[in-house]
């Protein structure tokens, strides 16, 4: 099967990584700046008749102008994919009609490691090749079929998630410059620290909820209680709820504004 890319940024480079050693899937993509990349660069027409799978990976502001370039071309056979976020299946049907294949998707940058939660969303189910898509993006993590309602939250929560995870872990490097080590091994502990405690969780989730694993870490007058004290009293939980909160109704704000 063929996947071509229209746009190649972070998001299609992370797929591609995820993808590249599969049996049977070849790749070619398009961009308005060649990149310096080990798969072919196609024109955008060119592309659309080499893919069988057609990826649009370009930023939302973007996404109008491509698909109005897309809406003349040749396509039938194939599946849209849509990464792209608060443009809904409807929106993309605006442009290539109902009954072209779209599927609509959600990941993060793990999908590069294979270890993504993406969302999955689509009005053809019972299409051949969007089964085979679904079955290639379990390769790449874990993979929830969510009501297209729910792509807001999702967003917030499992597509930015990892920026807002990394930045809480950004704290944690600034505070362990303290001890003057080389940046290179503060990096090597985070990573440890992280692993560690997703070990910890993991291992015990079946059977301990979050909380009771935080108590299992707490000493009545130590240093978590105290730290977890300031935590609540200054209700950080809140902060970082609102942190979600706004990528949604980001997400949200951009839906509404699709038609625009």
């Amino acid at each position: 099967m063929n996947y071509g890319f229209i746009g190649f940024g972070n998001l299609a480079t992370a797929i591609y990584q995820g993808l590249k050693n599969e049996d049977n899937l070849r790749f070619a993509y398009f961009d308005q700046i060649r990149k310096n990349v080990e798969l072919p660069f196609l024109q955008l027409e060119e592309l659309t008749a080499f893919a069988d799978v057609i990826f649009l990976t370009v930023k939302p502001q973007n996404l109008t102008e491509v698909l109005q370039q897309l809406q003349p071309l040749p396509r039938d056979g194939k599946v849209v994919v849509s990464p792209v976020a608060g443009k809904s299946i409807a929106f993309i049907e605006n442009y290539l009609g109902k009954v072209q294949p779209i599927v609509r998707i959600m990941p993060n940058l793990a999908i590069a490691y294979k270890k993504s939660v993406t969302a999955f969303a689509t009005h053809h189910p019972n299409n051949e090749r969007v089964n085979e898509i679904y079955r290639v993006l379990t390769k790449l993590g874990k993979v929830v079929e969510v009501d297209e309602n729910d792509f807001d939250l999702f967003t917030s929560v499992f597509g930015s998630g990892p920026a807002f995870i990394l930045a809480f872990l950004n704290v944690f490097r600034d505070k362990i410059r303290e001890f003057n080590l080389p940046d290179a091994e503060i990096d090597e502990l985070l990573v440890q620290l992280t692993e560690g405690t997703l070990s910890y969780f993991s291992e015990n989730r079946s059977r301990c909820s979050i909380e009771e694993l935080i108590r299992n870490v707490t000493s009545k007058g130590g240093t978590t209680e105290a730290g977890l004290n300031y935590y609540y009293e200054h209700h950080i939980d809140q902060l970082i709820e609102g942190v979600l909160e706004a990528a949604k109704n980001r997400s949200i704000e951009m839906s509404k504004n699709e038609l625009n």
